[in-house]
């Protein structure tokens, strides 16, 4: 089987099903972009065409066409491995799954069943008349039960697991894993979900991982919802209720409207707003970004009109400009969250979202209807809360524009708004020197290692261009192991052999492989004179070399000064080391 994989990996190009995700820009000899697993404004996710893989130099993740769709798009390794060997027509004669992959499909098949049963209950049993009428007085029709495949678990302690485990025969412990059963000690559990309208949680992919639970019944002690734990499958920070069954109208209006919960995501989609998802919550996170720029780079974020919502709306905003996205927002009035909006008052809805503002628009009127401009202390309090925003705007246009409308809503000269503006990005500045000061003091970095892994990249990457000059090192020069013993092999490659990375990489061991990427995927686009730089770069190594020399040799003078033993030869070394600082080898 590892020979069939090699050969789906042979017949893809990365670039090409990368690309396809994230935008990529050729930077050298290699593809450089944002990378879709972090947020950052500038560029450091790596793509090689020779190598055939990633790295990110921000977040560090790395790894080959497989590994970038198990991690973007949640593939099983063995999920990958059919996509791409059917794209490229390469039948999988045998493979035999792993524990794991078994094991994923036996939790997803729990999942699948579990979804018919509560949407059978709701739709076609007598027990789910309760929740069918709940659902109408909320204005919950029955193409919506539809199109959401929404259900009903019984208020019973046991209802599914009865029917997976009885019915079906699976194991108490795989309905605990994915988080239908609650246990109470070794031989005794019950459901998680008991009397509550049922919402599939569906992946970008349309399968179910999870699911939330409304309560029927208004008791202060009992939560409103319950979700899905953690698991296997499911994982709250990459959630958007809704995304899967919406995902043709987001791309056909080209934005997404983002709101709190499942029960604003319905009464909009049912009054024809239906461009529309759910973050569960007002915890916006990254990984939700990421997921909506596969969609759309246009949010009009609708949270509800609470402090929470207002704060998320404000870290929505972080994240979206690292990932260049637009940020409008619904100023919501006749109602709290907008599925009451939507429901008693479709046409408002509509033009709400219709008339949403930029978010910057929104945020200098917010500040001005809860401060007073004209007294000193509601300046400083509006310009507290608006400027460090406005520093954030990566557009010089659209951050001279906003500077401007501020400026004359307070009544102050331009400059002064620029001047803050500056005083906040200088202690921002400040903060990551700190945070780069304190990682070298922890011994994270050196300046030593770095300057020998980038002599190593220009070795791989221009090694034609330079080859006459890698005889020229010598390996006690370079104190990082891993690093020496690959310029180790490079020194004794035969120059009259054309070199190929992936060839010179199959004469390296397994542990080697993770530096030998790191510094081929180094980004040096920027290189204009590979030759000289490899110069400048191995005398300066050179240079590290010596000066740690030296200071042994003074350790070492001064023991034998103090024994009163000879030290002509030790001084002797002293004085060579010393001349060879001022002359390159």
């Amino acid at each position: 089987m590892n020979d069939q994989v090699e050969l789906v990996k042979s017949k893809i190009d990365i670039v090409e099903i990368i690309g396809e995700r994230v935008i990529l820009k050729k930077a050298g000899r290699h593809f450089k972009g944002l990378c879709p697993f972090h947020s950052e404004k500038s560029p450091s996710f790596i793509v090689s065409a020779e190598r055939q893989s990633f790295k990110c130099f921000g977040c560090q993740e790395s790894g080959d066409v497989l590994t970038f769709m198990q991690k973007y798009d949640g593939y099983s390794f063995l999920e990958a491995l059919e996509v791409l060997a059917k794209r490229v027509g390469v039948t999988l004669e045998s493979y035999r799954p792993t524990s794991q992959d078994s094991y994923k499909k036996k939790l997803l098949e729990i999942m699948s069943l579990s979804t018919e049963y509560y949407h059978y209950l709701l739709t076609k049993h007598q027990s789910g008349e309760e929740a069918r009428q709940y659902l109408k007085s909320r204005g919950i029709n029955s193409d919506a039960i539809s199109q959401f495949y929404l259900g009903y678990a019984p208020n019973q302690w046991r209802s599914v697991s009865d029917f997976l485990i009885n019915k079906k025969k699976y194991a108490p412990e795989e309905l605990e894993s994915v988080g239908l059963v609650i246990r109470k000690d070794v031989n005794s559990f019950y459901d998680r979900f008991r009397g509550r309208v049922m919402f599939p949680l569906k992946d970008h992919k349309g399968v179910v991982v999870g699911f939330s639970g409304r309560t029927l019944i208004k008791d202060d002690k009992e939560a409103k919802y319950i979700n899905s734990p953690e698991t296997m499958l499911y994982s709250k920070s990459r959630m958007l209720y809704g995304l899967w069954e919406n995902r043709e109208q987001i791309r056909k209006a080209d934005s997404i409207v983002l709101v709190e919960g499942e029960l604003d995501v319905i009464p909009s989609w049912q009054v024809g707003v239906k461009n529309v998802a759910a973050i569960k919550g007002s915890a916006f996170t990254n990984e939700q970004a990421q997921l909506m720029t596969r969609f759309t780079k246009n949010v009009v974020m609708s949270l509800d009109s609470d402090s929470a919502g207002q704060e998320a709306i404000k870290r929505a905003v972080v994240i979206a400009e690292n990932l260049d996205m637009s940020i409008r927002v619904v100023q919501i009035t006749g109602g709290k969250d907008p599925g009451d909006v939507a429901t008693a008052n479709p046409r408002a809805w509509r033009e709400m979202v219709g008339k949403a503002v930029l978010y910057w628009d929104f945020l200098i009127d917010s500040a001005l209807t809860r401060n007073d401009p004209k007294t000193g202390e509601g300046a400083r309090a509006i310009s507290s809360e608006v400027i460090p925003a406005l520093s954030q705007i990566a557009n010089s246009v659209m951050r001279a524009h906003y500077v401007s409308d501020l400026a004359k809503k307070l009544k102050v000269p331009e400059e002064s708004i620029y001047s803050e503006i500056e005083r906040t990005n200088k202690r921002k500045e400040l903060n990551i020197l700190k945070q780069t000061v304190s990682s070298i003091e922890k011994g994270k970095v050196s300046r030593r290692e770095e300057l020998e892994e980038y002599m190593l990249a220009i070795s791989l990457q221009f090694f034609d261009q330079i080859k006459q000059n890698i005889p020229k090192i010598e390996i006690k020069w370079i104190e990082a192991p891993a690093v020496s013993k690959i310029l180790d092999k490079l020194i004794m490659f035969d120059q009259k052999v054309s070199f190929k990375i992936q060839e010179f990489s199959k004469t390296l061991p397994s542990e080697l492989q993770p530096i030998l990427d790191e510094t081929y995927l180094l980004d040096l686009s920027r290189v204009e004179d590979p030759g000289k730089e490899w110069e400048r770069v191995l005398f300066e190594i050179q240079g590290m070399y010596v000066r740690a020399e030296l200071k042994k040799l003074a350790v070492e003078i001064a023991e034998a000064e103090k024994k009163g033993e000879v030290t002509e030869e030790l001084q002797a070394r002293f004085v060579d080391l010393s001349k060879s600082l001022n002359s390159p080898k």
